[in-house]
């Protein structure tokens, strides 16, 4: 697709609201990008919010064509599209990645890819067998500026040789996604069936991050436990409690396991504490032979921000602030031109809009850095490894 031309996008849950409206329409209209990339179609559940979101994303991207319903063929064959983002609920990933597949389009898919590893593997195999169709997924955490800067730090040993990391994660109790407070919009997440639990989704975006620093997992051993047995239902305007949901999945996960490499890693993920003074929502440590590097979540209130594909972490080595370390040591961070507006900076646009210009090099003949369908098949390999393990009581499962 090399040309000067820019590369038109058409994407499946570009709505007035939600992760397409949030985070893709924003990173790509940046004018550093708009040479590159160009909206031209959208698609949303139904007619009104089609026509509603055509009205507001008009104004950045001019003779948008709206789509609606849940059948992205039309969509997925306009002559004007050549990406096709599906930035849609995970259950309906596939049935849209089949869509563009079959349209022999390049496809951004949020993660996971597939609501399961068989899903995702399926998804691989159309792919490979279409051909010349290049897959980016939405594993954005791995474009962390802080996240790449360590990994710099990392490859040149400069803290030695990696022996083990530890991770204490959770989501605040605030943002009611996951038990033991949802809301009534977003009830899909509590379904195993769905691909969408909070050990899908918290800890599969933290894993790919710690594989993108670390590499991979030979096995791991795992235990669960469900400490909150009921579910709160809240309205999403008035947040009165309209029902309780028994929990069907386990909501505190702690798992280890030996790398690749041969350090060993000990995570612990938990849903979903309350926000209370001192109470810290990403503690991760990587401990080197010469040295250690530590992320803290920044306090910031009832925000997410110990997941790190959402969130800059506050990073120290060896006790030292990352960019003084790094200026101290004569590293020079390199990364993609990336410009950004104000407010911008350390959150998902920065980490979206570099996955774009990652994914744009690729798609223009070159070589960009970006997840793949394969990262992430790998990602849910652990997530499923996780899951067996915690069913069969800790016992230890080989990843091929």
């Amino acid at each position: 697709m090399a040309s000067n031309k820019p590369i038109n996008v058409g994407i499946i849950g570009l709505s007035t609201k939600g992760w397409g409206a949030v985070a893709h329409s924003p990173a790509l209209a940046h004018p550093s990008l708009r040479s590159t990339w160009n909206i031209t179609a959208l698609q949303t559940s139904s007619a009104e919010s089609a026509a509603a979101a055509k009205e507001i994303h008009d104004k950045t991207w001019s003779g948008i064509r709206a789509y609606h319903g849940e059948d992205a063929t039309a969509l997925s064959q306009d002559s004007d599209v050549d990406v096709v983002t599906i930035s849609v609920k995970a259950p309906l990933h596939k049935a849209a990645f089949d869509k563009a597949v079959a349209a022999g389009k390049d496809i951004f898919v949020e993660y996971p890819p597939g609501r399961s590893l068989e899903e995702s593997l399926e998804m691989r195999r159309q792919v490979q067998e279409k051909g010349n169709i290049r897959v980016v997924v939405g594993l954005q955490g791995r474009q962390n500026a802080t996240m790449r800067k360590v990994k710099q730090i990392i490859d040149a040993g400069k803290i030695g040789k990696i022996r083990s990391t530890t991770v204490v994660a959770s989501v605040p109790r605030e943002a009611r996604f996951w038990q033991p407070q949802i809301t009534e919009d977003v009830l899909y997440l509590l379904d195993k069936a769905n691909g969408a639990t909070m050990l899908n989704i918290c800890g599969g975006h933290h894993l790919d991050t710690l594989m993108y620093l670390l590499g991979p997992f030979v096995s791991v051993s795992a235990t669960a436990s469900t400490q909150y047995p009921e579910t709160s239902v809240l309205s999403k305007t008035t947040n009165e409690v309209i029902r309780t949901l028994p929990s069907n999945v386990p909501d505190h996960y702690t798992f280890s396991g030996p790398l690749k490499s041969g350090a060993h890693a000990t995570v612990v993920w938990r849903s979903t504490y309350p926000t209370t003074p001192g109470r810290t929502q990403l503690l991760w440590i990587i401990d080197g032979e010469t040295g250690s590097i530590k992320f803290e979540s920044p306090d910031l209130g009832p925000l997410p921000t110990g997941l790190v594909n959402m969130f800059n972490p506050i990073a120290t080595v060896n006790g030292q602030p990352l960019d003084e370390y790094l200026k101290a040591e004569g590293i020079e961070y390199s990364d993609p031109q990336l410009e950004l507006n104000d407010g911008e900076k350390g959150g998902f646009i920065e980490f979206v809009r570099r996955s774009w210009i990652e994914y744009g090099k690729s798609l223009q003949g070159g070589q960009g850095e970006f997840a793949t369908l394969d990262d992430a098949i790998e990602v849910q390999r652990v997530v499923d490894a996780i899951e067996r393990s915690a069913e069969r009581g800790g016992v230890a499962i080989t990843l091929n």
